[in-house]
């Protein structure tokens, strides 16, 4: 296969924005009633289903309390097809005016005709007091002081076809707050306080106002069951975890991509087969020390979904994801990685690989599901007994569940829980030649991490860190409300302070306390939802006793 530059990122972007030209000036973008759009309130923008969105977030529960269709739920976002057949709810539910079945109908592929549709517009504001706190989906980063953030696009289906281009803008005020010291100079002096020159996680980003425009949740979709196909900037989620997800997740939002996989489980007697597999270029920010001439990174992976016949409701997976400098040329490599078991330039790659199950039992109106993630190779990749022997060598794990405790006509009640850890082990602490612990998602060589544009594309938890969410929903037909206790480890050390320097037995680590209170409310063709999460930051910085208050306060409108 002969080699050509730039094929994704450059083509990804410019592609929705010729799409949206092209509608505007061929009329596809019709009045709502002439599209067949209902009138009434529609959740996220009114299009595909946004990973971590609020429809995502509904249709979880409607399935565990066995109101929706028993599909897999660690691939998203959902093929059009797969979320077709979600949306698609016979019983009643508390949102059951919320979704849009005229759209659907083109999405079964029930028209030839061309239909075209403006999605919701959306405005947010967040407020941080103190420091730097997020909260929801990147790429949106939310600063100390005042961050805004807009979205919105049109939505096109013909036949099989479907186009979303729905680009966000944000702008952080991103106001002066103490930064934890990690040695460094110029811009550098704002990057990660462990692992400034290994990773891409700024503690700031920059001295000033901090502003971008992203393609946003955007996609070009081709739906021919049993193949989905298509270029995507949207959020992926890999994995069963619902707020610690630990190879991909939307806390970075999405990145150029293309994609290949299948639109709906295949069955092949003994178990169902979904998988999908993607390409895409990753970007940075300046506060990285990138290797001269290697800024450019290709970001592939393919993650495989089984369910085994017999046990309805059971999903058991595998990821792999891997990051390799770039300098633009798609070749057979490139290609053929994600699916190479070689060590081949292992040396100048960042690897990762996960296994998950989920098990949905809607008799039982729950869910259990937890992800096991290594780094790399183990420290002894020549013995064959290496993974049995050291099984927490660069590794993080999540269990979660959550259980539906009352289904009565238009109200759900919902209590979860979920755990991460992705602490390094004490035997692993002075191995590989480092004299500090080495948590997940840095590296050497691709000195960017696993991130995307300063973001981290799992969990910030999990870098190192643990957390765990208790949470409490209860969904009406006016909206949601839920409250929900978390406890995040943000680092036990930092460079000069632990944990083999003289102040060890001094340091304090830094955890953060806090409450998450949640509104959402409908009111005829607008949409509210307010967030209100006061946050204790205890030994700040691994300061004993200095501790910090923040309060974050958010308000979002959707109107269409």
């Amino acid at each position: 296969m002969a080699p050509y530059h730039r094929m994704l990122a450059w083509s990804i972007r410019h592609l929705f924005g010729a799409a949206t030209l092209a509608l505007l000036l061929t009329g596809a973008i019709v009045e709502p009633a002439r599209a067949g759009a209902q009138l009434g309130p529609r959740i996220d923008l009114g299009g595909a289903i946004e990973v971590g969105g609020e429809e995502e977030r509904y249709l979880r529960v409607l399935q565990i309390a066995g109101l929706a269709a028993l599909t897999p739920w660690s691939i998203q976002p959902f093929s059009p097809s797969q979320a077709n057949g979600l949306r698609s709810i016979a019983a009643p539910h508390p949102w059951r005016t919320l979704f849009d079945t005229a759209a659907m109908g083109a999405a079964k592929g029930d028209s030839t005709e061309p239909r075209a549709r403006l999605l919701d517009s959306r405005v947010r504001l967040i407020g941080n007091s103190s420091f730097p706190f997020q909260d929801g989906a990147g790429p949106t980063w939310a600063g100390r002081g005042v961050t805004a953030e807009a979205q919105g696009g049109v939505a096109a289906v013909w036949n099989r076809l479907s186009l979303q281009v729905a680009p966000l803008a944000f702008v952080a005020q991103n106001a002066d707050f103490a930064l934890a010291p990690n040695g460094q100079t110029g811009p550098l002096r704002f990057a990660d306080p462990r692992f400034p020159l290994s990773i891409d996680a700024p503690q700031r980003f920059g001295s000033g106002a901090y502003a971008r425009i992203e393609p946003g949740t955007s996609s070009l979709t081709l739906d021919v069951r049993p193949v989905v196909l298509g270029l995507s900037t949207a959020p992926q989620r890999w994995g069963p975890t619902r707020d610690y997800p630990l190879v991909l997740g939307p806390n970075a939002g999405g990145f150029p991509m293309a994609f290949l996989g299948t639109s709906q489980p295949v069955d092949l007697w003994l178990f169902q087969l979904h998988g999908r597999v993607v390409y895409g270029e990753l970007g940075q920010t300046a506060f990285t020390s990138a290797v001269e001439g290697e800024t450019k990174r290709n970001g592939s992976g393919v993650v495989l979904t089984l369910l085994p016949r017999g046990t309805q409701g059971l999903e058991i997976g595998v990821t792999r994801f891997i990051h390799r400098p770039w300098d633009g040329v798609l070749d057979w490599t490139s290609f053929s990685r994600p699916f190479s078991l070689s060590r081949h330039n292992l040396d100048f790659e960042n690897q990762m690989a996960s296994v998950f199950a989920r098990w949905a039992l809607p008799n039982a109106r729950a869910e259990f599901y937890g992800e096991f993630y290594r780094e790399d190779f183990p420290g002894r990749f020549h013995q064959a007994l290496s993974l049995v022997e050291k099984p927490d060598d660069l590794a993080a794990f999540t269990v979660g569940f959550q259980h539906v405790l009352s289904l009565a006509g238009d109200r759900i009640t919902v209590v979860r829980a979920e755990l991460v850890n992705g602490e390094t082990s004490h035997q692993e602490r002075d191995e590989r030649g480092f004299t500090e612990p080495v948590p997940p998602y840095v590296h050497s060589e691709v000195t960017q991490g696993h991130t995307e544009n300063g973001l981290l594309l799992g969990s910030p938890e999990a870098y190192g860190g643990a957390g765990w969410r208790l949470g409490l929903d209860r969904f009406t037909p006016s909206g949601r409300k839920s409250i929900t206790l978390e406890r995040s480890l943000r680092f036990d050390w930092l460079p000069g302070v632990g944990p083999d320097s003289a102040q060890a037995p001094l340091v304090h680590p830094d955890v953060i306390y806090d409450i998450r209170a949640e509104l959402l409310r409908f009111d005829g063709r607008r949409q509210y939802a307010f967030t209100l999460i006061p946050a204790f930051d205890l030994n700040r910085n691994l300061q004993a006793g200095h501790d910090a208050f923040n309060i974050l306060a958010e308000i979002s409108v959707r109107a269409w």
